[in-house]
C-alpha cells in the first residue's frame, strides 16, 4: 500500500476531498479539534476542513484552523444531522467524509481511501477500520470490495453490533447529496446516511485502521440519556436500507432496468 501511494502521489495532489466535522465548541474539546485539523493534512491530496459550528460564536475556533478551515455558524443549536447537511451543501470536493472534533485521522488514512477507490473503478465510497487511539478494534467486516446491500447484511439487527465505522466512510459527494445526506436523527444519522450510501451503492473496504476515536468523560456515548434513544435510532437506520433494498429488488424496478437496457441505455 505504501509504494502505491507513493506512486501515485501527483495523482492525489489533484484531488480535493472536504471532512465535515459539527461542533458545539466546548472548551474541553478545542485543543482535540486543532490536532484533528492537523492531522487531516497528513495527506497527499488537498483537503477542505468544513467545520459547522452549533450553537456557538465561530470565533471561538482557535485561530490557527480558522484561517484553514471552511466554517459556518448557527447561533442556535440545530444537531449534528443539520450541521453535517449543511456542511455537505458547502463543501466544494469531489469526495467527502466526516470527522468529529475529539477524533483523529492517522496519517495518509484519507489517500489510502482514494488509492483504494482508484484501483476499483466502480467503488463510489470506501470505508476502513476505527480503533481507540491505543487499542485494536474487532473487524466484524472483511475486507475486499462490497456490493450494495453488503454492509447492511453484515448488521442482522438493530440490536447487533454495527458492522462499519460510518466515519471511516469516503464518499462521492453526488452520491451522498442523491442519497439525501445524513438521516434526520438526533443521534444514529450517521449510521443512517451509512445505510443510505452502502445500499445504493457499491464500495470497497480496506484491510487499515483509518480512523482514531479518543475514549473521555465528555463523550456523547457517555451521557446519561445516550441509551434512551440509541436503539429506536438504530432501527430506523436499520430500516432504511432494509427499504433501500427491498426497493431496488421491487419487480417494477428490475421492469425499468429492462426497458433502459432495451433502449441502450445503463439501468438504475
Amino acid at each position: 500500500m505504501a509504494s502505491n501511494l507513493a506512486a501515485n502521489q501527483n495523482q492525489n495532489d489533484k484531488i480535493l476531498v472536504s471532512v465535515i466535522t459539527p461542533t458545539r465548541l466546548s472548551p474541553d474539546r478545542l485543543d482535540m479539534l486543532v490536532e484533528l485539523h492537523q492531522s487531516l493534512h497528513l495527506n497527499h491530496c488537498e483537503v477542505e476542513h468544513v467545520i459547522v459550528v452549533d450553537g456557538n460564536n465561530p470565533d471561538t475556533i482557535p485561530l490557527e484552523v480558522r484561517k484553514q478551515a471552511t466554517v459556518l455558524g448557527s447561533s442556535r443549536s440545530i444537531g449534528q444531522a443539520a450541521c453535517r447537511n449543511l456542511g455537505l451543501a458547502v463543501a466544494r470536493g469531489a469526495w467527502v467524509t466526516s470527522a468529529d472534533d475529539d477524533d483523529l485521522l492517522p496519517p495518509h488514512s484519507i489517500d489510502q481511501r482514494l488509492q483504494a477507490i482508484a484501483d476499483h473503478p466502480n467503488a463510489l465510497w470506501a470505508a476502513g477500520y476505527l480503533k481507540e487511539k491505543s487499542d485494536e478494534e474487532p473487524q466484524i467486516m472483511p475486507a475486499g470490495p462490497c456490493a450494495p446491500g453488503d454492509v447492511w447484511r453484515a448488521w442482522p439487527s438493530p440490536k447487533h453490533s454495527i458492522p462499519l465505522g460510518p466515519t471511516s466512510l469516503l464518499v462521492e459527494t453526488n452520491l451522498l447529496k442523491r442519497v439525501g445526506g445524513w438521516m434526520g436523527l438526533s443521534q444514529g444519522e450517521d449510521l443512517g446516511m451509512m445505510m443510505a450510501v452502502t445500499c445504493t451503492a457499491p464500495g470497497i473496504l480496506i484491510d487499515s485502521y483509518v480512523y482514531y476515536y479518543r475514549m473521555h468523560g465528555n463523550q456523547m456515548t457517555k451521557s446519561p440519556w445516550f441509551d434512551d434513544l440509541e436503539l429506536l435510532s438504530r432501527t430506523c437506520a436499520w430500516q432504511r436500507g432494509e427499504q433501500i433494498l427491498c426497493q431496488s429488488s421491487s419487480p417494477g424496478n428490475q421492469k425499468s432496468d429492462m426497458l433502459a437496457m432495451a433502449a441502450g441505455h445503463p439501468p438504475g
